[in-house]
């Protein structure tokens, strides 16, 4: 048996693929979230959108990015079962790379939208891919473990990839960029990255990784399975559930700590590029806390019932996002132990929901089930981010995490109860 560090992996899987899904884990999440940290800038600088407004315009794109994800994860899901996960993981970071491109060019709020539709696209390719791979590399009785680690790599990689890229617009603005050209040069350094990722993982990922029998159905065929697997075992029906809201949680933190902070930064009179790179610091904050945690949770993660930990990990989340209310400033001191709960509770939602998710999927139709995992997640940013965005801008921007911790309250509820129900307290 092969084993990468602690974790056993599944038949055919080498440590060379083992290292590339490493790179893919640092990598991937990173860049997806490097463009809602860029957002914020965006709006202000090409398109002059005052603060007052920007929780609406997030919103905004934030729907018609997840619309296209609702309509793209179930079938790049059963196009990775047909004709494997390695392509479809690479094509994704290439179109991910053309969104960066294409963003900083915009000019209106209907040109941004249309660019972050491109954007969308790669989204759900690669995170449907690395999610995918988690279930195809590990053996079951390390997932949990094999989530966590990549979970600490994900985390590094929102950090290090984030920071930087929130970074360069102030330091081509100090050496005489414009704003909207500081805001072009650090996108094309990011669509270099994706294409660099793309060549990384074409390399080292494995080949012949399509599911058993997948070729021989019809696609819609397949397609359904996913769907179907939920009426078939509660145990997806709740994963599913989970993804609604922990997928939520991520686009709550990404979208709304950032432009929190950033607002908070310019009310103190700073420029759009400096206020973007001090809004970021309640983010950084709590990505690295979720940076930490999977090392503390890694073990009891694999040795809970998959219910049990997935209702642990749920309530963590709540506890992390009810607690935003007390925040006033977050860029005040008083303010880094929120936002360290805040990462916690994030890292904790996800790491539950794709630890039941990698077990629960059939190797058969995996990559169709994990798709509509990935749909309801679509469908959870979707809705929760068009209401944090009315929230963010009528409540307070403290409203979209409080949503978003009740909800990760309710599904905490519905896991523990089915542990219950099953009473397998003593098994995974």
């Amino acid at each position: 048996m092969s084993k990468f560090g602690p974790v056993a992996l599944e038949p055919g899987v080498t440590r060379v693929n083992m290292w590339t899904l490493v790179f893919g884990a640092f990598a991937t999440i990173g860049m997806v979230t490097g463009l809602a940290a860029m957002t914020p800038y965006v709006l202000t600088a090409n398109l002059g959108l005052p603060e007052s407004d920007q929780g609406k315009a997030l919103g905004f794109l934030a729907l018609v990015q997840e619309i296209a994800l609702i309509l793209v994860y179930s079938p790049l899901g059963v196009l990775a079962d047909r004709y494997g996960r390695r392509i479809v993981y690479v094509l994704g970071f290439v179109v991910l790379g053309a969104g960066y491109a294409l963003y900083p060019f915009a000019t209106t709020l209907t040109e941004l939208s249309i660019f972050r539709l491109v954007y969308a696209l790669g989204i759900a390719a690669v995170t449907g891919m690395f999610a995918t791979l988690i279930a195809d590399y590990g053996q079951e009785n390390d997932r949990g473990k094999l989530t966590a680690i990549l979970g600490f790599l994900n985390g590094l990689g929102i950090v290090c990839i984030t920071l930087g890229i929130a970074r360069l617009p102030a330091v081509f603005v100090a050496n005489g960029a414009s704003d909207i050209d500081a805001g072009r040069y650090t996108m094309f350094i990011a669509a270099a990255a994706c294409v660099t990722c793309a060549v990384v993982l074409y390399a080292g990922l494995k080949r012949h990784d399509v599911a058993p029998g997948a070729a021989r159905k019809p696609f819609w065929a397949t397609m359904a399975l996913g769907f179907a697997a939920a009426r078939q075992n509660r145990r997806i029906a709740i994963a599913y559930s989970s993804a609604f809201v922990a997928r939520g949680d991520v686009a709550i933190v990404g979208l709304f700590a950032i432009a929190w902070g950033k607002s908070a930064a310019i009310a103190a009179g700073m420029a759009p590029a400096a206020a973007l790179s001090a809004g970021t610091i309640p983010f950084v904050i709590a990505q690295s806390a979720a940076l930490m945690w999977p090392a503390v949770i890694a073990i009891p993660l694999d040795r809970w019932p998959r219910m049990f930990g997935l209702g642990i990990m749920m309530m963590l989340g709540a506890v992390g996002y009810c607690l935003m209310v007390f925040v006033d400033n977050p860029l005040l001191p008083v303010a880094i132990p929120f936002f360290v709960l805040l990462g916690i509770g994030q890292i904790s939602a996800f790491l539950g929901a794709q630890t039941v998710i990698a077990k629960e999927a059939p190797e058969h139709a995996r990559g169709a089930v994990i798709g509509a995992f990935n749909f309801c997640g679509a469908v959870g940013i979707l809705i929760l981010s068009v209401i944090g965005g009315w929230l963010f801008d009528h409540i307070g921007p403290w409203a979209p995490f409080m949503l978003v911790g009740i909800l990760n309250g309710c599904v905490g509820l519905l896991a523990l109860m089915e542990q219950r129900r099953e009473g397998r307290l003593g098994t995974l």
